[in-house]
Formats: structure tokens, C-alpha cells, sequence
């Protein structure tokens, strides 16, 4: 972590290249530059003064699963709730209130259990009781835990370790038809044409650049004043 834990962090992404700015604000902040000392009035971002010693540290979150057998828009099932139990001798998760009649959880899922005392984590789903009321998981779980605690189980994608073309990169719909106009402009590179190669780069950072403002939702209210025009 940085030591300048009082401020606000950007990040941009070139290519391989990840540019990371600090955001100086107020007109207390002075730096030296080439044209002698600068004073901030307003907002404004600077490369950050750190080095590893100062203990500035970047984690990334690998992709260990390249490709998935569902689209991640197809993954979205979600079960919450203080009615979910555990039994670790027959690796099952009981639901005493509505069951898992309702949800699609069906056999060979991967799902993500949060909120349990004992047993968060990634699973894959071995079957569905008839009557719902429980699935039984392939991997092990380490203890029993009764009702009571608010679990939240999601559906995420699962692996295919042997993928074909009927495979999902593991990514949204916006960002796979990004890398499908990285490929087109890396096969016009490939023969020597360039305006068709320029043409395919634009696409693609245009649509990262609309997969990042998807996650933006942003909304601003101004207080009205007693004679204001409505």
C-alpha cells in the first residue's frame, strides 16, 4: 500500500504499460518542473514520487481460466439468504427455506459461496436432490455449519480446460468483440495493411474504452433554490 493513504489513485491502461497518477489538489501543493516552482490551484494528477522502498506495492488479479463453458452473461444466478446450512460428511448445502427449487444450480456448475463461517469458497456442483432441498459438491468441506449466517451463493463460470469452438473467453460480450477486432487488426498487420490494421486498433480502444465507462454509473442532484424555474 502507498504511504499517501489520504489520497485518491487513477490508473490508465496502455497496451502493457500501466500508468498510475497521484491526484494533487488546493493551492498548497508545490512541485519544481523545468519552469521553475509550480503551485496547484485546481485538480491535478502527477506520476506518484514512490519507489517499492517507500512500500508502494501493485497487485494484479490473474486470469487462470482463459476459457469457460457459459458466457458471463449467461452465469447469473444468485441465492441469498440466512437458510443455508452445511454437512461435511456428504459435502451437501441445505436449504430449509424455499430449497433450491427456484434457482437453475444444476450439475457440473461452479459456484462461490460467501458469508458462511467455515465454508467460503469455489465449488462444482456434483447433483441436485430430487426434492431440491440440497446439492451435493465435489469438493470437500472442511466443517458443519447451522443456519443463521447470511450466505450469498453465486454462479460463476466454469473451466474448460479443453476448449474448442464453442468455447467462451473469459470475458464479457464488450470485451470479446474488442479481442475479435484485436485479432482483424493483427491479421491485417500480418500482410502489410496498415489502414485495415489502424482501423481495427481504434475499435478495440474504443470498445475498452466502452467496457470502462459501462462500470461507471454516475448520478449528480443540485439542490434547487426557492426561486428557482421549475
Amino acid at each position: 500500500m502507498s504511504k499517501y493513504v489520504d489520497r485518491e489513485w487513477f490508473y490508465y491502461l496502455r497496451g502493457r504499460e500501466l500508468l498510475l497518477y497521484k491526484l494533487l489538489g488546493g493551492s498548497s501543493n508545490e512541485r519544481i518542473t523545468q519552469s521553475g516552482v509550480l503551485k496547484t490551484q485546481q485538480n491535478e494528477l502527477m506520476y506518484p514520487d514512490e519507489d517499492i522502498s517507500d512500500g508502494l506495492r501493485i497487485e494484479y488479479t490473474s486470469l487462470s481460466e482463459p476459457f469457460v463453458k457459459e458466457a458471463l452473461e449467461d452465469t447469473n444466478i444468485v441465492m441469498s439468504g440466512i437458510t443455508f446450512s452445511a454437512i461435511a460428511a456428504s459435502n451437501r448445502i441445505a436449504d430449509s427455506g424455499s430449497g433450491f427449487t427456484t434457482s437453475k444450480f444444476l450439475a457440473n456448475d461452479a459456484i462461490r459461496v460467501q458469508g458462511s463461517s467455515t465454508f467460503d469458497g469455489d465449488y462444482t456442483i456434483s447433483s441436485r436432490d430430487s426434492s431440491s432441498a440440497y446439492i451435493v459438491l465435489n469438493e470437500n468441506i472442511s466443517a458443519n455449519e447451522l443456519v443463521g449466517e447470511r450466505i450469498t451463493i453465486t454462479q460463476i463460470p466454469s473451466e474448460d480446460s479443453t476448449p474448442s469452438e464453442t468455447s467462451h473467453p473469459n470475458l464479457n460480450r464488450m470485451l470479446s468483440l474488442a479481442l475479435v477486432d484485436y485479432l482483424k487488426a493483427m491479421e491485417a498487420d500480418k500482410i502489410g495493411d496498415i489502414q485495415r490494421k489502424e482501423y481495427y486498433i481504434k475499435e478495440f480502444y474504443g470498445k475498452l474504452g466502452d467496457n470502462e465507462s459501462n462500470k461507471r454509473k454516475i448520478s449528480m442532484t443540485f439542490p434547487s433554490g426557492p426561486f428557482a424555474v421549475r
